[in-house]
């Protein structure tokens, strides 16, 4: 079966009944945990996720034209003991860089699960700084880039995300987890995300006490590398590249990221809360009790 980039987005799609698809999608946020949480899920024996965290299927820039047979081969390592067939792509809460999404999602899994972890929304924005310093996508010192570069706010602001999936989605195919909880108590809320799933909740993950992707531990590209990375259609043509090449590539020297290129002036930091606070008022009816709204709203 093909589904092209020009189908219409909620165009209803058929999906042949033995398909192996998934049921559950980690859709964001980015910075906030989700690969941290991939790497949990996908130790429970009832849970399957490729190999490949960021599948970005629903995303018309990378693998929605490749159509559903493709996005169904993605699974096809599942066995019939796993019951719970996920993948985590947080393109899929990136609007309006990507669009569409939700009416993508649920033209081929109406009923799917969702599970949406978010991190204090400027923390993120941070993270997501530092990210995009250490991958030579960002040259700017941070204060200039969260004014210039719109994005950084817009995937912050998860109501605003949220606003995206209503019309496709009730909220009870939702799951909301606060990256503080993944953090700090992070075998209930695994045990909480395992019910949400219909797995064995008494599973504890042998890799349980283990974070991924920290800041703090992040490597800077080397300078020539990022040079490298701003050469149009370059992209294209390493992929193409012989492995020993890309292997070297990726072993070239580097420094880590400094964490103090993050730091926000106070100034700076009020306006932000400013700019987010009707944003996490909005989000608020999604959350539990005792939601304190990061002390934003």
């Amino acid at each position: 079966m093909d589904v092209s980039a020009e189908r219409r987005p909620g165009a209803p799609v058929t999906v042949r009944p033995t398909s192996r698809l998934p049921n559950f999608l980690v859709i964001g946020a980015m910075k906030a945990g989700t690969t941290s949480l991939w790497h949990y899920l996908r130790t429970h024996p009832q849970v399957f996720m490729p190999d490949v965290k960021e599948v970005m299927f629903f995303d018309p820039r990378h693998n929605w034209g490749r159509g559903v047979a493709w996005y169904e081969s993605q699974f096809q390592g599942a066995t019939d003991g796993q019951t719970a067939l996920g993948e985590a792509s947080t393109s899929y809460t990136k609007f309006p860089v990507v669009r569409d999404v939700p009416a993508r999602i649920a033209s081929i899994l109406p009923d799917v699960r969702l599970i949406y972890v978010l991190r204090n929304p400027i923390e993120r924005m941070q993270s997501h700084y530092l990210y995009a310093l250490s991958r030579g996508k960002e040259r700017l010192p941070i204060e200039r880039a969260f004014a210039e570069d719109p994005t950084y706010l817009d995937i912050s602001r998860y109501g605003f995300q949220l606003e995206q999936y209503a019309s496709y989605f009730s909220p009870q195919q939702f799951l909301f987890i606060d990256s503080r909880d993944l953090a700090n108590k992070r075998v209930e809320t695994l045990r909480t995300t395992y019910r949400f799933l219909g797995v064995d909740d008494g599973w504890i993950s042998p890799i349980v006490d283990r974070e991924f992707f920290r800041s703090s531990e992040r490597r800077m590209k080397p300078a020539m590398a990022q040079r490298l990375r701003r050469i149009p259609g370059l992209a294209a043509i390493t992929q193409h590249a012989p492995r020993s090449v890309r292997t070297l590539a990726r072993r070239l020297p580097a420094e880590p990221v400094d964490v103090d290129r993050a730091h926000l002036s106070d100034d700076v930091r009020q306006q932000l809360e400013a700019s987010l606070r009707e944003d996490v008022a909005r989000l608020r009816p999604y959350m539990p009790d005792g939601f304190d709204g990061w002390g934003i709203a």
